[in-house]
């Protein structure tokens, strides 16, 4: 796991491109403490970098950029492939020869060998740079679940990319996107592709993106597409067969050189991961807990439950609001991009590095996949007021209510309306009041956001899971997992999300999937005789924090003196009145006082 960075351009002095890369790099040494190069090509214009976080082959044979035995090919990469080890076997008895134990010289060969076609044959988390000398050409390619980050910028003959979107800024890439205020404000984070920086994109993921150094021209395209049409109807087929994949799955992600933990917060989820990956575990495994002064946000009485089952090693840590006002400042300016989500995952992750763990497992994905979330009862309900007219729809701006104030975006002509309905923050009226601008700006600005076309053909509880995995997961919990948990450089492992697992769950049909009686219940049902009652019996808490409580203490958030518009210190009264939620409150913060 890693940081990379790279410029391809011909047009500056390469030694101030080189300079660039490396500052790129050094702005990055949280996320790959232990190693750092630099590959420099003048001839080509080419600048690779590569800040590493060693996890396989902790040798320096490890060391990147990396070049293949006739250095015609280098390759720069931050991930974790898998099936590294059958792919290599496939190479060896087609006569290739390693010298690493690494699985980036595995992808260099798979290249060499297969060309597109290999990116298909990994199974990872990855987000890699291939530099091909023979033909002058440079490949961008990103993960099939877009778990690791992938930015670029291309402009004037040049393309950059990184791994964090605050890196360009040592590339003299500065400009905002004039948008990102009203995405931020709307969604809770912002949404792929876009960024907080003007033409800095996020690389789709299960796309690569090739780029021509002869010419500057490029061209972007998906090499995976996950299947889509549900086959399987039995529940007890489907329930052998989750079985069987996830213990695949988690089998897989063992594989590590160095010590790998788990993020045990006591849910259904985090607990099944912990008994699977204590199966596979040489050593006592260590589960990574958090625990609070304030009783309502503990979990250890259902962790205990499960711990008195296996023999693990247990790292608890009690987190206190000292703790976070002490912190908070460190974790806002380790965001990447603004987000209200994160903090949890920073605290935990800190909390690895302390005990020397570099690798993690945790349970994201699970809700997405197997209905986890309210969002999967509320659709049905939103779904019901289709026979509301726009007009109606768009008077509900003037109700004093958070939750009908969202109604607004129904209205929307974008299913982007029914996911902000959902998950929004503010409703387009507050967003042009805090911003100052007019609501037409707002409007156009989300409805303009591009989408799956085929989502709207789609069942409730589909939609609903679509919008989970591609909209709110994909863009707010990865980016904030990724980007807290490097900030400490720790990796996190996502078994849930592996592409045959996830492959698998596609092809499972919506009736047997879903259930209003039971939350995730094929889940359940799957682990149920390996569970305490209390993890699966009861109703789901979610990884959180006591956030509301901590931040309307802190002056520095709700001191409504603080805030120069009108509509924001209304807002933040409200929420010192304890009439806002945390998240709302944080977002008119990042907006006012930490952009």
């Amino acid at each position: 796991m890693c940081r990379i960075a790279g410029i391809i351009n011909s047009r500056n002095s390469f030694e101030k491109v080189t300079q660039q890369v490396k500052a790129m790099c050094d702005s990055m040494q949280h996320g790959g403490p232990d190693d750092h190069g630099i590959y420099a090509d003048k001839k080509s214009s080419v600048c690779l970098g590569n800040r590493r976080l060693a996890i396989l082959d902790l040798s320096s044979s490890g060391h990147q950029p990396m070049l293949s035995h006739k250095e015609d090919i280098v390759i720069t990469y931050n991930g974790e492939i898998y099936n590294y080890l059958q792919i290599r076997t496939e190479l060896i008895n087609l006569g290739y020869i390693f010298k690493t134990q690494t699985d980036t010289e595995v992808i260099l060969y798979a290249y060499q060998h297969w060309g597109e076609k290999a990116f298909e044959k990994l199974d990872g988390i990855f987000a890699f740079c291939i530099f091909d000398k023979r033909h002058q050409c440079i490949y961008l390619v990103r993960d099939q679940n877009g778990i690791k980050p992938l930015y670029y910028h291309l402009a004037n003959g040049a393309l950059i990319f990184s791994s964090e979107v605050k890196a360009f800024k040592h590339a003299d890439i500065y400009q905002e996107n004039e948008n990102w205020r009203i995405y931020y404000l709307a969604f809770g984070h912002i949404p792929e592709p876009y960024t907080t920086l003007k033409d800095v994109c996020s690389l789709g993921k299960g796309c690569f993106l090739k780029y021509n150094i002869r010419n500057a021209e490029y061209s972007t395209q998906s090499y995976h597409e996950f299947d889509s049409f549900p086959y399987i109807t039995n529940e007890n087929y489907a329930i052998e067969l989750i079985r069987e994949q996830l213990a695949n799955s988690i089998k897989q992600q063992m594989i590590s050189d160095v010590e790998i933990g788990v993020l045990f917060s006591g849910g259904l989820d985090s607990s099944i991961i912990t008994i699977l990956a204590n199966q596979h575990n040489g050593k006592k495994l260590s589960c990574i807990s958090a625990n609070f002064n304030e009783i309502d946000f503990s979990e250890k009485k259902q962790r205990n439950s499960l711990l008195q089952k296996i023999d693990v090693k247990k790292i608890e840590r009690l987190i206190t609001y000292r703790d976070f006002v002490q912190n908070f400042d460190t974790v806002l300016a380790n965001m990447d991009q603004p987000t209200n989500d994160g903090i949890n995952t920073w605290f935990v992750c800190k909390t690895a590095k302390e005990h020397g763990i570099k690798a993690v497992l945790s349970g994201l994905g699970a809700d997405e996949l197997f209905g986890g979330y309210p969002s999967f009862d509320r659709i049905h309900k939103i779904q019901n007021l289709n026979w509301l007219s726009k007009s109606v729809l768009r008077s509900m701006r003037f109700s004093n209510n958070t939750k009908f104030k969202r109604l607004y975006y129904l209205s929307l002509n974008s299913p982007i309306g029914e996911y902000l309905c959902l998950r929004g923050v503010y409703s387009p009226d507050v967003i042009a009041n805090l911003l100052d601008i007019d609501m037409k700006t707002v409007l156009n600005c989300l409805e303009d956001i591009p989408l799956h076309p085929g989502i709207k053909k789609t069942s409730n509880e589909t939609r609903a899971s679509w919008f989970e995995f591609n909209m709110y997961m994909q863009n707010q919990l990865l980016k904030d997992t990724d980007f807290m948990s490097m900030s400490h450089g720790v990796e996190v492992r996502v078994p849930f999300l592996d592409r045959n697992f996830v492959n698998l769950v596609l092809s499972i049909s919506t009736e047997i999937k879903f259930s209003y009686e039971q939350k995730k219940k094929l889940l359940v049902e799957a682990y149920k005789e390996d569970l305490p009652v209390e993890t699966w019996k009861r109703s789901k808490m979610g990884f959180t924090f006591p956030f509301q409580e901590w931040m309307r203490h802190n002056p520095t958030i709700a001191d409504p003196k603080r805030y120069s518009n009108k509509r924001a210190k209304s807002l933040i009264q409200d929420f010192g009145e304890n009439r806002l939620h945390w998240s709302s409150a944080l977002a008119l913060y990042r907006i006012y006082h930490a952009s």
